[in-house]
């Protein structure tokens, strides 16, 4: 099988794939989760966020890729949630960027797109660690960028090449991070992007059929809204967590009666980053979101409605959720249908 186009047929088809794999898969990327904080929702959260990126691309008329990943984009924002979910939205909206102006995508076009995710997933974060999310998408993306310059064409053997790289990089993130040695396990975060990337490959050579892989409304509502069922990480200890709070906010900026500041990037987030770690500020014209783990979530609320009201808001403790997922201490089986068994 060789496909040397996608356009809006195919890249739908693979969206919808995504967002039914990592709903699918989300109890054990939950399992996996010890970085940065083991609060064990990392596949929770991206199932979540892409479900919200599904279904704001599943509205677009256009038949323009572009106008797609732009509505990926601005769902990925505004449905994110957690480091992961917002990290996640930040390569779509590198990809969405990458892709402005284009009709269908060639080979060029898609791997350029995905490399720039992969940049701007880098630039998004505080400071970006080896190991995680972030080593996949480069490595990925950099094969991919390899294999285009060396003169291929075909998209399903570009993405076959994407995914192995991923693989390859999921695989020896316990070697870049001490922590998911010590736990045995990869990365939570670089095991949700591969099964993205595994979604990809599997719509666009047909292993996916179409009733599989296309959500109804009420489905990705379903998803969006879903609650959060914690999973097993026992063995790392809640005191060992400096920032006890995941703190998210969404503001719509200049409106509202709270207003005392014009928004400027820079002095928002250099606020913020004094306030914890694991920071994450991302904005359009109209919103900012923010993702970071404080001790003074108060504190954060507050400076957010500096510039606009609050749409959205999030605390969760989670030193308690680490202590809850202690108290159940039962590991989540990995589904026999991790890879894709055949390729092309």
């Amino acid at each position: 099988m060789s496909v040397t186009e996608i356009t809006k047929l195919e890249f739908d088809q693979m969206v919808q794939a995504a967002a039914v794999k990592l709903n699918q898969k989300a109890e054990f990327i939950n399992s996996l989760n010890v970085f940065p904080v083991p609060d064990g929702d990392t596949g929770t959260n991206m199932s979540m966020s892409m479900a919200s990126g599904a279904k704001y691309e599943a509205e677009v008329e256009s038949d323009a890729v572009s106008d797609l990943s732009a509505a990926l984009a601005k769902g990925l924002l505004m449905g994110a949630r957690g480091n992961s979910g917002v990290i996640l939205s930040q390569i779509f909206r590198g990809f969405a960027k990458g892709s402005e102006g284009v009709n269908t995508y060639d080979a060029k076009r898609f791997v350029d797109a995905y490399a720039n995710g992969a940049q701007t997933a880098y630039k998004s974060v505080m400071k970006p660690t080896e190991g995680t999310i972030l080593t996949v998408v480069r490595e990925s993306a950099q094969a991919g960028l390899d294999l285009v310059k060396a003169g291929e064409t075909d998209l399903v053997v570009i993405m076959e090449k994407i995914v192995d790289a991923a693989d390859a990089a999921l695989a020896k993130t316990p070697d870049l991070l001490p922590v998911l040695k010590e736990v045995g396990v990869v990365d939570s975060g670089g095991q949700g992007l591969v099964f993205v990337l595994h979604a990809f490959y599997e719509a666009l050579t047909g292993q996916v059929l179409e009733e599989d892989a296309k959500l109804d409304l009420a489905q990705m509502d379903e998803m969006i809204n879903a609650e959060h069922h914690q999973s097993a990480q026992g063995k790392l200890d809640p005191a060992d967590i400096k920032y006890g709070y995941c703190t998210e906010i969404m503001v719509r900026i200049g409106r509202g009666n709270s207003v005392t500041q014009a928004f400027d990037y820079d002095t928002f987030y250099n606020h913020l980053a004094e306030l914890g770690d694991s920071l994450l500020v991302i904005n359009d014209d109209e919103i900012v979101k923010v993702h970071v783990h404080t001790e003074h979530p108060d504190q954060v609320l507050n400076w957010g409605l500096q510039f606009g009201d609050l749409r959205k808001t999030k605390v969760d403790n989670m030193r308690w959720q680490q202590e809850s997922i202690m108290d159940q201490d039962e590991p989540v089986a990995e589904p026999s249908d991790q890879q894709p068994s055949t390729r092309r």
